[in-house]
C-alpha cells in the first residue's frame, strides 16, 4: 500500500525534459526527503504525484490503482499536499482555513471543529484562530496551510494508508517553529502516514528523513537512507558543492559542513 511514480516523464517546454523516467515509492510511516539543485525537477515530481501535472509517460499509484482512477473526494481524504504557493481570494478566519482540510470527509460539524482546534494547537495557531489570514505574516500563514493538510489527513482511513506531499515546508519559518515542523512530520510518520519531503537544506533531510532520492537534471540519480546518499563525494557531485560529512554529535545522521 504505497504511493508510487513509475518511469514518470515530463517536458512543461518543448526544449527541456523535466523529468526523465523516474520511478520513486513512498511508504507508509516512512519520510522521504527529495533533494537536488534548482531546476532539478523535484516540485514538478510532486505535482506529478498528486496529479496536479499528468505526465508524458509513466503511471502514478495510489493503493495499486491508477491515480487517475480515484475520485477528487476519495484521493483528497488519502493524500494530502502543501504546495509552495497558496492563494486565498477570500478573507478567512484562520480557523476557517484550517477547517478546509476537512471539507472531503463529511464526517459532522462536532468531529471536525474538534480536529480542527488539535491541529491549530499542534502547528501553535490556537491564539490566532479568530485572526483574518491576511493579517498573517509569512511564516505564520505558511503554518496555517501546514494545520489545513494535517487536519485533511489527521485520521486514518477504511481505504488504507494516508500520504503527505510537502513542498519547501519550512519557507518563511524562523528556527523555532521550522523544528517544530519537522518534528510534526516526523510524528505523522510514526501514525502510519507516507511523507514526501521536497526540501534544499541537505541537514534537515539527513535529520528528519529515513530515505533520500536526489534529482539530477530530472532523473533520479541517487537514492538511500542518509549515511548512504549524503557523501562528500556525491554532494559535490550533484550540487556543486565542497563540504564535510560528519556524524552529528546529538543524533544518528550525517552533519554536512561547507568549505
Amino acid at each position: 500500500m504505497t504511493l508510487s511514480a513509475h518511469d514518470i516523464s515530463l517536458s512543461l517546454t518543448p526544449e527541456r525534459t523535466t523529468l526523465d523516467t523516474v520511478s520513486i515509492r513512498v511508504r507508509p510511516g516512512e519520510v522521504l526527503a527529495l533533494i537536488g539543485q534548482n531546476g532539478a525537477g523535484k516540485s514538478s515530481l510532486l505535482k506529478v504525484l498528486c496529479g496536479e501535472y499528468r505526465p508524458d509517460g509513466g503511471e502514478v499509484r495510489l493503493h495499486d490503482r491508477s491515480l487517475n482512477d480515484w475520485s477528487g473526494p476519495d484521493r483528497a481524504r488519502l493524500l494530502s499536499v502543501l504546495p509552495q504557493q497558496h492563494t486565498l481570494n477570500f478573507e478567512f478566519l484562520v480557523e476557517d482555513v484550517v477547517g478546509i482540510g476537512r471539507y472531503p470527509h463529511r464526517t459532522g460539524r462536532r468531529h471536525d471543529d474538534k480536529i480542527v482546534r488539535e491541529a491549530l494547537d499542534l502547528c501553535d495557531l490556537l491564539s490566532l484562530r479568530q485572526r483574518g489570514i491576511s493579517e498573517l505574516s509569512g511564516g505564520e500563514r505558511q503554518r496555517v496551510h501546514l494545520a489545513r493538510v494535517l487536519a485533511q489527513i489527521w485520521e486514518a482511513q477504511p481505504e488504507g494508508h494516508r500520504f503527505l506531499l510537502l513542498d519547501e515546508p519550512s519557507t518563511g519559518l524562523d528556527l523555532h517553529h521550522q523544528q517544530a515542523l519537522f518534528r510534526t512530520v516526523r510524528q505523522f510518520a510514526q501514525r502510519g502516514v507516507g511523507v514526501l519531503l521536497v526540501v534544499h537544506d541537505l541537514n534537515l533531510a539527513a535529520r528528519y528523513a529515513d530515505q533520500i532520492v536526489v534529482l539530477d537534471q530530472g532523473r533520479a540519480v541517487l537514492s538511500g537512507p542518509p549515511k548512504s546518499v549524503l557523501t562528500a563525494e556525491h554532494i559535490e557531485r550533484h550540487f556543486d558543492l565542497r563540504v564535510t560529512v560528519q556524524a552529528h554529535p546529538h543524533h544518528d545522521c550525517p552533519l554536512i559542513v561547507s568549505h
